[in-house]
């Protein structure tokens, strides 16, 4: 396997050469205005501002984002899939931009310090990245609802972060359609059709994952590195949305009814859900060891949403144009615009 050289060019608001041309040109009339100051950031989450992707920094305590960098653009780049942010497990931040047909991800990290985007070398066009305790795992595009279940097996590199070293190759069965990990484990979970399976990053050990019969899976997480395996329920719920968990040796599944499932993320002792029902959103926070619901706050006017994320103020809820903090303990409920249309957070 191939190893990097660690080698970086930077990007963002200090630039020299043709990069400068074009970070110039993003910045300029018609794109983006950037903030200076990234001192309130302690998540973030990348949109689209004016066809330009941009690293927007979000402040839960102060309900405020801002575009900080925009990430360059090159006529490669394709549109069919969206740029990925993720977190590492030693805080850094990682976007990758994939590329047409076979050529590698773009990836780059984002410098705090020097409010700047380091651009990292990449040998693989793979889409997906997700962090482990002390191991990444990169695994091959996501398919499409057309080609979902057809490929035999699915390709997972695990690389090392501090230098992108690729340590193994990894073969799991059939397609991967949903994936997660947990910056406290070496353990990722990736599933597919009705298949789930765990990925030992370390050890390279691949095992399947028992799913309930029939279960028609909608979500995935991994605290830990065990599997929580979400379902959706056959036909209507006459009480309104139902949540409901079961725990097993291997797994935990937690099974929805009367709504549809837009999110799922653990935390600590918490599974937490977005539910969408008719012309609201429930966020659902159950005890992932008892199975009971702790929470339930109910979001007016949200009909879908497209990320779920915890920070120390509360847990985030994106949609296309907005973030909403929620504090399931308080029920409160508080909006505040993003500054372009969401690509990932």
């Amino acid at each position: 396997m191939a190893r990097s050289n660690g080698t970086r060019m930077r990007l963002g608001l200090a630039l020299a050469g043709p990069a400068a041309l074009l970070a110039a040109a993003c910045a300029g009339p018609g794109g983006p205005e950037l903030e200076h100051d990234w001192s309130g950031a302690t998540t973030f989450a990348l949109t689209r501002v004016d066809g330009l992707v941009t690293v927007v920094g979000v402040d839960p305590r102060r309900a405020r984002a801002r575009s900080l960098a925009v990430v360059p653009q090159r006529s490669d780049d394709t549109e069919t899939l969206s740029p990925r942010l993720v977190r590492l497990a030693d805080g850094r931040w990682l976007v990758s931009v994939p590329r047409e047909g076979h050529g590698p991800d773009r990836r780059y990290l984002v410098n705090r310090r020097e409010r700047v985007l380091d651009s990292l070398p990449g040998d693989e066009p793979l889409r997906q990245v997700l962090p482990g305790r002390t191991l990444v795992a990169e695994v091959a595009s996501l398919p499409d609802a057309e080609t979902a279940g057809r490929a035999p097996a699915s390709t997972v590199l695990v690389r090392d972060p501090a230098d992108w070293s690729t340590l193994r190759e990894l073969k799991v069965p059939g397609s991967v359609v949903l994936a997660a990990s947990d910056p406290d484990s070496d353990t990722v979970c990736l599933g597919g059709g009705a298949r789930v399976t765990a990925a030992e990053l370390t050890g390279g050990r691949v095992r399947p994952v028992a799913v309930p019969a029939g279960a028609d899976i909608v979500g995935l997480a991994c605290p830990g590195g065990r599997p929580v395996i979400v379902r959706s329920a056959v036909g209507r719920s006459p009480g309104g949305v139902r949540a409901t968990l079961a725990r097993t040796e291997d797994a935990t599944t937690v099974t929805v009814a009367g709504g549809r499932v837009d999110g799922v993320a653990a935390h600590g002792s918490s599974v937490v859900l977005a539910v969408a029902d008719g012309d609201s959103t429930q966020v659902i926070e159950i005890d992932a060891v008892t199975g009971g619901e702790r929470h339930r706050v109910r979001i007016a006017g949200m009909t879908a949403s497209h990320a779920l994320t915890w920070s120390p103020a509360g847990w985030l809820v994106y949609t296309d144009n907005a973030v909403t903090r929620v504090e399931p303990a308080t029920g409160r409920v508080r909006g505040f615009p993003l500054p372009g249309t969401l690509l990932d957070a």
